[in-house]
């Protein structure tokens, strides 16, 4: 009769679900990582949230949010016991799989590049160079040395030349004309201070200004002869020598490093974007959802996703390492594939006819 009775509870106890187990206890839900994923404002929303709360909702687990600024600090709440779950675009890598245990995949993902759209465009590579130009200092330089030969020459002819203009508009105009017309092309009207001093410095402005439109000219076409020969990045064979954007603390800044590639790291997304159409950087590297996303609904803004998906990667959910949850959120996540849920949720950010 003991014996059956302890059969009998065995039995009971494993009747017992871990989900049953778990939805008695109040998870701790670690939130990390970017947009589309996960978007912490007022609330958290975004598509693993919602993928996670379909499962919460099937299971009846009882949780709360632990919003985390990157996936790293998320991974290490999770390996620390500080969550118990981590929910975001958590990409599934060797790095982090002996720090935590992953679910199932829910989503198939990569890295992809987004490029100013002004690339493409040789009025783009003009003004793009004329940019560089003006960043330099000895431009600069020129720009102050041309402001204050003009005032020189503003000041000398309205005291001794009568024909000079009487208005300080009009006259400041004509010297900044004398100025700039003898530094470009070696003549001008203005015939120089008299004596030999004034001979002495016109022709000490004549051979600068030479010198400063032989500078300016071959500068600008040797950057012109290289954009056309390396400029096009059509993918990640072209980013050797480029200067490319990326997010701290993400799968691409990881990539970069282990090629090499020059790099300047952004907060986040909307960061380096500013940072790409400004020409900080030459390039962005991203997981592929999250610029796509951003280039189909932001249309205003010059920019434009180019080359294939690379150092493919898959997305999940990070557990505990031993967690018995993991077995219950696996079945739960082929539940919502089986049954085109997931693509469901797929389709609200990403569009219909999205391959993603």
């Amino acid at each position: 009769m003991v014996k059956f009775v302890r059969l009998f509870l065995i039995v009971l106890l494993m009747g017992f679900s871990h989900s049953s187990l778990w939805a008695q206890t109040r998870l701790r839900v670690a939130v990390a990582g970017q947009e589309p994923f996960v978007k912490n404002d007022q609330s958290v929303s975004g598509t693993a949230i919602d993928i996670w709360e379909k499962i919460a909702t099937s299971k009846q687990f009882l949780f709360d949010y632990l919003p985390y600024n990157t996936v790293q600090e998320g991974i290490d709440a999770v390996a620390s016991g500080k969550a118990d779950i981590l929910v975001g675009d958590i990409p599934i890598t060797q790095k982090n799989l002996g720090m935590v245990e992953f679910t199932q995949p829910f989503f198939h993902s990569g890295l992809q590049i987004l490029v100013c759209d002004n690339q493409k465009s040789p009025w783009g590579r003009v003004f793009r160079d004329f940019w560089d130009l003006i960043k330099l200092k000895i431009f600069w330089s020129i720009v102050v040395g041309v402001l204050v030969f003009t005032g020189v020459v503003y000041v000398f002819e309205r005291r001794h030349n009568p024909d000079f203009p009487k208005t300080r508009k009009d006259g400041i105009a004509e010297a900044f004309y004398y100025v700039v017309s003898l530094a470009l092309t070696g003549k001008s009207v203005y015939k120089g201070f008299p004596g030999v001093l004034g001979r002495l410095v016109l022709i000490l402005w004549i051979i600068l200004g030479m010198l400063i439109m032989a500078y300016v000219t071959s500068t600008i076409t040797s950057r012109m002869t290289v954009e056309k020969l390396t400029s096009k990045i059509n993918g990640p064979q072209d980013l050797a020598g480029k200067s490319v954007g990326t997010i701290k603390d993400t799968m691409a800044m990881d990539y970069l490093k282990r090629k090499s590639i020059a790099q300047l790291e952004y907060p986040n997304l909307d960061a380096a974007v500013k940072g790409l159409v400004t020409y900080e950087v030459d390039a962005l590297i991203d997981d592929a959802p999250l610029l796509e996303t951003l280039d189909f609904k932001n249309p205003q803004i010059p920019v434009g996703v180019v080359g294939p998906i690379f150092e493919k990667v898959n997305y999940g959910f990070a557990l505990p390492i031993g967690s018995a949850l993991r077995m219950t959120i696996n079945h739960e996540i082929l539940k919502l594939q089986e049954s085109r849920d997931l693509s469901q949720i797929f389709a609200v950010y990403f569009g219909e006819s999205s391959q993603l």
